[in-house]
C-alpha cells in the first residue's frame, strides 16, 4: 500500500485542489495521511467530503510545528510500505500514482515522474504554460528525463528547488538509512532529505506517465512561497541546510560538487546583489555575519567543481577570494563580477544599455518642471485618457508644457506640438528621467526608477467589472510575481484617476491604495460622448472606415482571456461568435466592427465577410469607434461602462461565463443583476437579441437607468479639465 503524506497550516482552497486530485487517481490503493500543523482553517466540510475517497486519516501536530515534523509524523502513522508527499498547495494529475508504482520490483527504491511549476489552479492548469522558473536567478535549462541526477537535482541550481516531491520512494530507504527531515528546519529542509535518499537508493525509475504540479505563489504580502520571503530571515536556516546536505553526500562526490555549485551560485547572484544594493536596515548583517558565514563554507568548495559553462572565472575566483574571509578584497572582486556582467548584458541587450544609460547619465542631468511624458497602452497609440488630457492642454495652456509621447508604432497620428519617442529606447529613458509628469494609462515599467520629484498620474483604463490584482486569490494571466510587481508600482502613483464612486471603492482593495491619493473626476476619454457635434463627428469616422451610411454598426469588443496567452501581455483569442451566421442574418442591416482587447497579438483575417466586417483593432481611438456603433456587444470587456454613457442597447455574450466567473477571474458584479442588457450564452441567443433589440431596450430602460446613475454619475464632457487642474494648478506641484 501507498501512503501520501499532505501536512497543511493554511490555504484551504489550496488543499481543496489537492485533495480532489489525490481522488481522481487512477490508483486506489493508499492512504491519504492528512497532518495538521495547528491550522486555524475549518476543515470539517472539507474532510468529511474526502474522508471515503481517498481512505483519509487526519492527525493533529501538538508539541511540535513545522512541515519537516508534520512529515516526520506523518511518516510514523503511515501504514504504506511505499511513501509520497504533496505539499498542500500542489495537486497531481490522475495517472500520477499508477504510473510511478508499476515501476516497482524488489530492487527498486524510488521512481519519480514529470515535474512542473505553475500559478494556475488546477482546473485551469495548461500544460503548456507551465513555468520552471519564479525568479530572476531561475535556470531554465534542459535536462535528460531519465538521468534522475539530471532532472531530481540539477534542474535548478538553487538549495530551497531540491525537492523530495514529485517521487514516490520505498519506506524502508528512510527507516533502513536513518532519514528524516530536520524538525529545526523552518525552510531547506528537503535538500538533506533528497542527498540521503538519492545516495542510498539502490534503483530508481522514471515514469512518463501523469506529472506532480508545483503551485506557487501569486501574493508575496499575504501568502508568500519560500522565494518571496525575505532572504534576511532564512539565512540563519539556509547556512544549516546547507551543512546538513554537505553531510549527507560526503560518500558521493557528485552530489557533493552540486552542493558547492549551489553555494556558488548564491554567492555570485543573489548575494552579490545584497552588497550592491547596500540596504541600510540590513548592510552590516550582510557584510559581517552573513559574509563570514558564507566565507566559511567558500573554502571547502572544490572550484573544479565549477565548470566553466555555469562560471566565469570571475565568479569562481570571488569563490576563492569569499574562501580567505577577506570582506574587502572579496568586495572589490564581486564589484569585478558585476562589472562585466552588467557590460555583457549592456552589449548583447540595448534595453538594459539605455537603462543604464538613464541610471548614471540622464537621472543626474537637470529636472524639467514643465516636461510631460504621455503614454497609452504601453505606447502602442495615442488614445485613452492620457490623450485627452493632453489634448486639453494643448488646447487651453498652449505653450506652456513640453510634451512628449511614447509610442511604438508607426503612423500614429497626433494632433498639435509634441515630441515622440519609442518604449524603452534611447530617448525613451532620456524623457522619463527628466520629465516631471508621467501620464499613464496602464503601469509604468520598473525599469525606470521615478525621481523623488517626478509626479505620477495614472488614469487606468476603465472602471473594473473583472476582479483586478489583491481582489483575486489566484492570477493566471501574468507570473507569481505579479502581485508583488504591481504592489511596488502603484506605491508610486501620485493620483490615481477614478470614474465614479465604485472605482474609488474597488481602486482601495485591489491596488492596496489610499483613497486620499484618488481623484474621482470622471473620464477624460468618456469627454467626446458628450460633445454637441458628436454626430457629425461621427459621421466622418464612418466614412473614413469605410462604413455605408445606411448601414447600422454593432461594436463587437471581447477582452482576453487569462489561460489562453503566448507571454505576459501577449495573448490569443479564439472567436466563438459565428459571424457567417450573423452575415447571413443580418448583412444588409448591419456592420460588425470587430474590436479585440490590445493584449491580443493573433491577427483575425476577415476578408471572406467582405464589408459586412471591419477591423478595427489597429484603430487608435475606440472612443471614436463608440460614436459609431449603434449596439455594443461585448463580455467582460470594461467598455460597457464607458458605452453606457451614450444610453444606447448593450449586448454581452458570454458564453464561457462559468469558467470566466468561477475559475480565472471573478466579477465585482452580479451579472446576472447589475448588467444593463442581456447575458447571451449561444449564437442562438445572438441573434435573437439582434433582431428583437427594440424590445430588449424597453426590457432594460429600468436598469439601464440605474447603471448609468451608478457609473456614469460623474462624466459630462468636463473630466479633462477636472483632472488638469487637480493636476497641474496643484500649487504643490507647482
Amino acid at each position: 500500500m501507498l501512503s501520501i503524506i499532505v501536512t497543511h497550516k493554511t490555504n484551504t482552497g489550496y488543499l481543496t485542489d489537492c485533495l480532489e486530485s489525490i481522488a481522481e487517481q487512477d490508483y486506489k490503493d493508499f492512504e491519504t495521511i492528512l497532518v495538521l500543523d495547528h491550522t486555524k482553517d475549518n476543515l470539517d466540510a472539507l474532510i468529511e467530503e474526502y474522508t471515503d475517497s481517498i481512505n483519509l486519516k487526519v492527525f493533529e501536530l501538538e508539541d511540535k510545528e513545522g512541515v519537516s515534523a508534520a512529515r516526520n509524523f506523518g511518516m510514523a502513522k503511515a501504514s504504506g510500505d511505499f511513501i509520497t508527499f504533496i505539499d498542500n498547495d500542489d495537486y497531481i494529475m490522475p495517472e500520477t500514482l499508477s504510473g510511478m508504482m508499476e515501476l516497482f520490483n524488489d530492487e527498486t527504491d524510488m521512481a519519480y515522474c514529470e515535474f512542473k511549476t505553475t500559478w494556475f489552479q488546477k482546473k485551469a492548469f495548461n500544460e503548456a504554460q507551465a513555468e520552471e522558473g519564479e525568479d530572476e536567478d531561475d535556470e531554465v535549462i534542459e535536462v535528460d528525463f531519465e538521468d534522475v541526477f539530471d532532472y531530481k537535482v540539477e534542474y535548478f541550481k538553487k538549495l530551497e528547488k531540491e525537492s523530495v516531491l514529485g517521487a514516490i520512494y520505498r519506506k524502508s530507504l528512510f527507516t533502513d538509512n536513518d532519514i528524516t527531515f530536520n524538525e529545526e528546519q523552518k525552510y531547506f529542509a528537503d535538500a538533506k532529505v533528497l542527498m540521503g535518499l538519492l545516495d542510498n537508493a539502490r534503483e530508481i525509475k522514471t515514469s512518463h506517465k501523469g506529472m506532480y504540479v508545483k503551485r506557487s505563489h501569486n501574493d508575496k504580502l499575504n501568502n508568500p512561497s519560500l522565494n518571496q520571503i525575505e532572504k534576511e530571515i532564512t539565512m540563519p536556516f539556509y547556512f544549516v541546510a546547507y551543512d546538513n546536505a554537505i553531510k549527507a553526500t560526503e560518500n558521493n562526490k557528485r552530489l557533493r560538487n552540486h552542493m558547492y555549485v549551489i553555494l556558488a551560485k548564491f554567492i555570485t547572484k543573489p548575494y552579490l546583489r545584497k552588497l550592491r544594493d547596500k540596504k541600510e536596515e540590513w548592510g552590516d548583517v550582510w557584510e559581517k555575519e552573513f559574509f563570514q558565514e558564507l566565507a566559511k563554507r567558500s573554502k571547502d568548495v572544490d572550484l573544479k567543481a565549477l565548470k566553466r559553462k555555469d562560471f566565469t572565472r570571475a565568479e569562481k575566483k570571488l569563490i576563492k577570494v569569499m574562501g580567505e574571509g577577506d570582506f574587502d578584497k572579496a568586495y572589490k572582486q564581486g564589484l569585478k563580477v558585476l562589472a562585466r556582467r552588467k557590460l555583457v548584458k549592456m552589449i548583447i541587450n540595448k534595453r538594459i544599455r539605455n537603462k543604464t544609460f538613464a541610471l548614471y547619465i540622464f537621472s543626474k542631468m537637470k529636472f524639467k518642471t514643465n516636461w510631460i511624458v504621455f503614454e497609452s497602452f504601453m505606447g502602442r497609440n495615442c488614445s485613452g485618457q492620457p490623450k485627452y488630457i493632453y489634448q486639453y492642454l494643448q488646447k487651453h495652456y498652449p505653450g506652456k508644457y513640453k510634451c512628449i509621447w511614447v509610442v511604438d508604432r508607426r503612423g500614429v497620428k497626433i494632433p498639435g506640438k509634441y515630441k515622440k519617442c519609442k518604449r524603452f529606447g534611447i530617448r525613451y529613458f532620456y524623457y522619463m528621467n527628466r520629465s516631471k509628469y508621467w501620464i499613464i494609462n496602464m503601469r509604468q515599467p520598473l525599469s525606470v526608477p521615478k525621481r523623488d520629484d517626478t509626479i505620477i498620474l495614472s488614469t487606468w483604463h476603465g472602471t473594473p467589472l473583472k476582479r483586478l490584482v489583491f481582489d483575486m486569490d489566484d492570477v493566471h494571466s501574468a507570473t507569481p510575481q505579479y502581485k508583488n510587481i504591481v504592489y511596488r508600482q502603484t506605491r508610486e502613483w501620485d493620483y490615481l484617476l477614478s470614474d465614479n464612486p465604485f472605482s474609488t471603492e474597488k481602486f482601495q482593495s485591489c491596488f492596496l491604495f489610499d483613497k486620499e491619493k484618488i481623484l474621482e473626476a470622471g473620464y477624460p476619454a468618456n469627454d467626446p460622448l458628450y460633445a454637441e457635434d458628436k454626430e457629425e463627428y461621427a459621421a466622418k469616422i464612418k466614412k473614413k472606415l469605410g462604413i455605408s451610411e445606411e448601414k447600422k454598426v454593432i461594436l463587437y469588443a471581447p477582452t482576453w482571456r487569462d489561460d489562453n496567452f503566448f507571454e505576459a501581455g501577449q495573448y490569443g483569442f479564439d472567436l466563438d461568435l459565428d459571424l457567417n451566421r450573423l452575415q447571413k442574418e443580418f448583412g444588409d442591416e448591419y456592420v460588425v466592427l470587430l474590436r479585440l482587447h490590445y493584449f491580443v497579438v493573433e491577427k483575425m483575417d476577415l476578408s471572406k465577410y467582405g464589408d459586412f466586417t471591419v477591423n478595427g483593432c489597429d484603430y487608435d481611438d475606440i472612443t471614436d469607434l463608440y460614436l459609431v456603433s449603434d449596439i455594443l456587444m461585448t463580455d467582460y470587456s470594461s467598455v460597457f461602462f464607458d458605452y453606457a454613457n451614450l444610453e444606447r442597447p448593450i449586448l454581452f455574450f458570454t458564453y464561457d461565463i462559468d469558467k470566466y466567473r468561477d475559475v480565472l477571474r471573478g466579477f465585482y458584479l452580479d451579472m446576472e443583476e447589475d448588467l444593463p442588457g442581456p447575458l447571451l450564452l449561444t449564437n442562438d441567443d445572438v441573434v435573437d437579441a439582434i433582431k428583437n433589440i427594440d424590445q430588449i431596450k424597453e426590457k432594460y430602460k429600468d436598469r439601464y437607468k440605474e447603471f448609468y446613475d451608478r457609473f456614469c454619475c460623474i462624466d459630462d464632457g468636463n473630466a479633462a479639465k477636472r483632472v488638469v487642474e487637480a493636476v497641474f494648478e496643484n500649487k504643490e506641484n507647482a
